[in-house]
């Protein structure tokens, strides 16, 4: 839909050296037709996975220098999406026979999930960080520390045991004996759940399997150079790739971020979570943290931690304890960063094996560098407050390791220069090697053409 746009073509031959009117002219061309068709659109579907496939190219730019991608995602995540979400497909009448033992069992998943989401955030006072404190972010937090995640994933649950479990076996096994035996004499359905918790977590494991099966067959297709029209997945690919898609736009809308390995193989460890082993690794963790003499001690009680747990499962367990409690004994960046290091001798290695903390990282300071951007931009700002971001944008790069997190942190030099009063940072970045002595100088220059700019004597 939106690539057959002719406004979008325009966009695609801006460059460094367009006028910046031109730039926002050709993004308000591109909004409004947007608007327009997402308005006309009978294949909503379609029309989602365009504008996720659109976002997702606008974010991925790294080198290439295009003055005007930042201005189109941030206008695409405000005007168009809300928009989007909202239209779906023709609401029909559903009059599936078991209609609400399939809504009694989507909220059983459902609960377990964001109670297991809750225990991650330290909303629990199981949790040893309960109540003890939590680590301020300066960008939008991570999809596990968002309270709305949980909204997001029940949509896709909901369509997707719709879509799947409208058979004999679980019409069976679970719907009847669920309608019979319960709604049917008033009994409350909790004891229900829990009397044949082992046969239901079978079923929604499986059907959990089924999804990452399908996922890696998408994954497989896209990475083969193979056409990727709608005409060359199966139904059931399809189906995944909504799923994805409408989760996606919703954490565009909810403003917290969803890395692109946040994918059914997560939704699984929300369900499955080892709360014991969990909590215990929490545990050692911290104490590990608030005790430790040296650095070290910590990576040898992570490394146990590690050789315990599979790889997202320990993510998630970094994550949280790098989040909820009190400050001395929170999980440090330089811990996280060390974790994603020796995963692996590569890039490539660190990612596969620590895909959900690399995300974390590394897009951290690309996203502070749109909100500076989006600040510097502005024909009046606030010069106070975009100091506060600068400096949060120093640390976020000091403490990345700039050999694993290049690609990241060229990110944020392009996406800077598609501002004029920012290309000092772009110098700091790409030829000072963004070292801390020469940062300050860099802000003072940046810092006086934002002031000549909004007239700040």
């Amino acid at each position: 839909m939106a690539a057959s746009l002719p406004s979008l073509q325009r966009f695609a031959r801006l460059n460094s050296n367009s006028d910046k009117t031109e730039v926002s002219e050709v993004v308000a061309a591109v909004i409004e037709d947007l608007r327009i068709t997402v308005k006309n659109t009978i294949d909503p579907a379609t029309a989602r996975r365009s504008i996720a496939d659109l976002l997702d190219f606008l974010n991925s730019l790294k080198s290439t220098v295009h003055p005007g991608r930042v201005e189109l995602a941030q206008s695409i995540s405000q005007k168009i999406i809300p928009e989007l979400y909202q239209k779906d497909e023709p609401s029909e009448y559903d009059d599936y026979q078991y209609l609400r033992a399939e809504y009694l069992l989507v909220n059983h998943i459902c609960s377990k999930i964001a109670n297991n989401l809750s225990l991650m955030r330290g909303e629990v006072s199981a949790h040893p960080g309960f109540r003890k404190g939590r680590r301020e972010f300066a960008v939008h937090p991570l999809c596990i520390y968002a309270t709305l995640y949980a909204s997001g994933i029940r949509d896709l649950i909901t369509k997707l045991i719709t879509q799947r479990f409208r058979n004999k076996k679980i019409q069976t096994t679970i719907y009847e004996p669920l309608t019979r035996d319960v709604i049917g004499v008033g009994k409350n359905h909790a004891s229900f759940f829990e009397d044949n918790v082992i046969h239901i977590d079978e079923q929604v494991t499986k059907l959990l399997d089924w999804a990452i099966s399908i996922e890696h067959s998408i994954t497989a297709k896209k990475s083969s150079d193979q056409s990727e029209i709608s005409e060359e997945f199966t139904a059931e690919e399809l189906l995944v790739q909504e799923l994805r898609d409408k989760l996606k736009l919703h954490s565009e809308i909810n403003e917290y971020f969803l890395p692109q390995t946040a994918g059914f193989v997560l939704i699984k460890h929300f369900y499955t979570l080892n709360k014991g082993r969990f909590l215990h690794s929490i545990k050692e963790i911290q104490n590990a943290t608030k005790y430790g003499n040296d650095h070290s001690q910590i990576v040898l009680q992570i490394d146990q931690i590690v050789n315990e747990t599979e790889e997202l499962e320990f993510d998630i367990i970094a994550l949280s304890a790098h989040a909820v409690g009190e400050e001395r004994s929170l999980l440090t960046y330089k811990a996280l960063q060390d974790i994603c290091i020796g995963s692996g001798r590569t890039r490539d290695a660190m990612l596969e094996a620590r895909p959900l903390i690399a995300a974390e990282l590394g897009r951290q300071p690309i996203h502070m560098a749109k909100q500076i951007i989006f600040e510097a931009q502005k024909k009046i700002g606030n010069i106070q407050k975009i100091e506060e971001m600068f400096e949060n944008f120093r640390e976020m790069i000091s403490r990345l390791n700039q050999k694993r997190f290049e690609p990241e942190i060229k990110t944020c030099a392009s996406m800077m220069l598609a501002s004029k009063s920012l290309h000092p940072l772009v110098k700091w970045l790409e030829n000072e090697g963004a070292e801390e002595g020469t940062f300050f100088l860099r802000m003072q220059q940046v810092q006086i053409a934002l002031k000549k700019k909004w007239n700040i004597v």
